[in-house]
This record gives C-alpha cells, sequence and structure tokens, in this order.
C-alpha cells in the first residue's frame, strides 16, 4: 500500500516501530478473539467480485466500485483491509491483485478457490453450537442482542475495561519519557482505566483527573467500581464532547483521547481535536491512542471496518491524517509509537 506522507509542514517523528517485538499473550488472545473479521474481509470482497473485476489490471476505486456495484468510500476501507492483508496493493492510480490472489480469487482461474473459501463460510453457524454441543448442561449467553440498553451498556463498559487496564500499561511506560504535567481531561475514558493508571503513576505530585463519559457509562463505571478509593483523584464528568460547554478556567495540562475518535466520522472527529486543543494549557500535551489504519498492525483497518458495520458513523482514522489535523491547531510536532500489541499513539505539545 502506498505511504501515506504528512505535509511537509508537519514535524511527525516516528518511534518505538514494534516491527520485530513479540506482542504480549493479551494480544494473542485478542487476535484470536477477532479472527473472524479477517475471514469475513476475505469473504466479503469474494462475494463482491473484488477480484475477479480487477483481474490483470490497476483500478480506481469509482471504476471498481461501479464494477462490484459499490459505494466508493465504504468500498476504500474494505480495500485498505485486503491490502493489510497482502491480497491487493493499491498504486498511485488505483488497486490492483497481487499474484497469489490473482491466481486463487479469480473466477476461470485454474486454481480458483472461491467456492471452497465460500463454503468455509456456510459451515460457520454450525460452529457458533460449539459450546452447547460439548457441554452437558444447557448454557445462555453472557450477551444477547434482545438484552435491553442498559444491560447491554454495562457489558460493553465491562467488557473494554478489561483491556483498556492492560492498555493503559502500555501508555503509562511510553508516557514516563515525556515530561508531562497535570490536570488530565480523560476523553470517553470508558471506566477510568487509564484516568486511574496514570494519577497513580503521579500521586506524589497530586495530579487530578477529569474522567469525561455518557452518564450512562459513567453509571457503569461507578457500579464496576464502586469503591471510593478506585475514583481517588478521579472526578467523572457526564456529558457528550461536542456540546459540552466547559467553564473558562477548565485548562489542562494532559488530554487524553483514547478510543475515542473513532465514534466520530473524519468531519467531527476534527471538530473534537480542534475543541481539545483549545482546553489544553501552553506546554501540555495531546495524546491519541487509537488504531490506525496506516499503522503497521492490521487491527487498524479491521477495526475501521468494524466500526462501519457497528456504528452510525464511526471510522478510524490515519495517524498521518491525525497529526496533519494536530499541525492545523497549532500543534506541528507529533510523535507517533506504535504499541507492542495493535493499537498506536500520537503525542503533541502545545506551544508554550
Amino acid at each position: 500500500m502506498a505511504a501515506a506522507i504528512p505535509p511537509a509542514s508537519v514535524s511527525v517523528t516516528m518511534t518505538d516501530s514494534p516491527l520485530f517485538t513479540q506482542p504480549p499473550l493479551s494480544q494473542t488472545l485478542e487476535d484470536l478473539a477477532c479472527a473472524y473479521w479477517s475471514s469475513d474481509t476475505l469473504f466479503a470482497a469474494i462475494k463482491l467480485n473484488i477480484f475477479g473485476n480487477l483481474g490483470d489490471e490497476t483500478l480506481a476505486v469509482a471504476e471498481l466500485g461501479q464494477l462490484c456495484h459499490c459505494h466508493p468510500a465504504e468500498l476504500t476501507r474494505l480495500l485498505t483491509a485486503l491490502a493489510r492483508l497482502n491480497l491487493i496493493l493499491e498504486e498511485t492510480d488505483g488497486w490492483r491483485n497481487l499474484p497469489e490472489a490473482a491466481r486463487h480469487l479469480i473466477p476461470e482461474r485454474p486454481e480458483y478457490l472461491g467456492d471452497f473459501l465460500l463454503y468455509r463460510r456456510y459451515l460457520q453457524p454450525t460452529w457458533h453450537t460449539l459450546t452447547q454441543t460439548i457441554s452437558s448442561v444447557p448454557l445462555s449467553p453472557a450477551l444477547s442482542r434482545d438484552d435491553d440498553y442498559p444491560t447491554r451498556n454495562r457489558h460493553y463498559v465491562q467488557a473494554l475495561d478489561q483491556l483498556a487496564r492492560l492498555k493503559a500499561q502500555e501508555i503509562v511506560a511510553k508516557l514516563n519519557h515525556i515530561p508531562w504535567h497535570g490536570p488530565i481531561l480523560d476523553l470517553g475514558g470508558g471506566a477510568g482505566a487509564l484516568s486511574r493508571a496514570l494519577t497513580q503513576t503521579h500521586r506524589q505530585q497530586a495530579v487530578a483527573a477529569t474522567l469525561f463519559e455518557l452518564p450512562e457509562v459513567l453509571a457503569a463505571a461507578q457500579a464496576l467500581y464502586p469503591a471510593s478509593d478506585a475514583w481517588m483523584d478521579i472526578a467523572p464528568l457526564p456529558g457528550e464532547f461536542l456540546s459540552h460547554s466547559f467553564a473558562d478556567h477548565d485548562r489542562f495540562g494532559l488530554i487524553v483521547l483514547s478510543n475515542f475518535l473513532h465514534i466520530y466520522n473524519a468531519t467531527n472527529a476534527k471538530l473534537c481535536l480542534s475543541k481539545a486543543v483549545t482546553l489544553l494549557r501552553p506546554s501540555g500535551h495531546l495524546l491519541i491512542h487509537d488504531y490506525c489504519p496506516d499503522r503497521g498492525a492490521i487491527k487498524g483497518p479491521l477495526y475501521d471496518l468494524n466500526m462501519l458495520i457497528n456504528t452510525p458513523n464511526g471510522q478510524c482514522h490515519k495517524a498521518c491524517d491525525l497529526a496533519t489535523w494536530l499541525a492545523d491547531n497549532g500543534l506541528t510536532e507529533a510523535r507517533i509509537i506504535d504499541l507492542a500489541s495493535d493499537s498506536t499513539l500520537i503525542i503533541a505539545r502545545r506551544p508554550s
């Protein structure tokens, strides 16, 4: 895939790329849990006949979209994931099949495997019965789409907090090399895992954090962590960020947007960044943690497809775009750090 380069006015430092670092066991487990994201991406491409329509040519998205009867913007997100799966390649003038995909995924080719692979998809539903097939007692699912919203929200907060606690350890370790100061504004911080980790590491400095979240998420978080000491130095603040009015004196030394911007499309994500910068103190740091489709791990483009099908407007944003948007708001020096797991940090400092 062609590399995306930020404009010359943006100073980007690439550091800590973990290309040869063994991922933690927790990452291996998550990769197993999300393995179907890759297979469903492949199945969708076969069903849409992307490989067949590309053939031996290089086609622009608009032309390929017409042949496949696909929406260009959504198709681009699928093509990005297919490229990271090493099935196709993005050139300057469009997309083309890589040799193995052309060999096995173009219909009418002697070694075509599309029908075989789609038969594997046909078997998927029966695999969902594996637990009950093995169990000697009836088992109900932990969560169902038929459950009411409070139940689903409680499971959502608890599930994401389990991963966030592990990610927080990685993030805090990277921040140890940066002279950041509080107070902290943790935007969309879920149950507060990162706020908790940051305040605990700076307890001697009495750094305080504001955990900004939707009211129902904060309610679930406080039910998950009922003990008062779990909220030491953390003040929950309910609201929706774009519409919330902060007090004139509300300014922060560290603003964290961890897995927050991918809730929004590009237009609203830019608005969020612009608003966050206005809340940043001079010399303050802004930290973005997210899944970026243009970085090393395959999870970036796959998570983007997850947002496409599971949210109204969610979208994972390229790290180079985020760096450009930061520069547009006066934060011209961005440090990009790929974690040993599957996500990326972008750290920028507001001029004094």
